[in-house]
């Protein structure tokens, strides 16, 4: 997969993450799967790609 593909698939999982700041404590099922797809995808790039995903517009 390229890094467009890789990026718009990051970008989904950060946007249907149901807690995305951590603030509530949410500990359900699917936000663990979520979380665990979105940390998967990311540990796949290269770092300087990590940093571009979580911290571009």
């Amino acid at each position: 997969m390229g890094w467009k593909q890789d990026r718009a698939e990051i970008k989904r999982l950060m946007a249907a993450r149901p807690d995305p700041d951590g603030k509530n404590g949410c500990d359900s099922q699917e936000a663990q799967a979520v979380n665990a797809e979105l940390d998967r995808k990311l540990r796949e790039q290269p770092i300087w790609r990590r940093a571009r995903a979580l911290y571009e517009d």
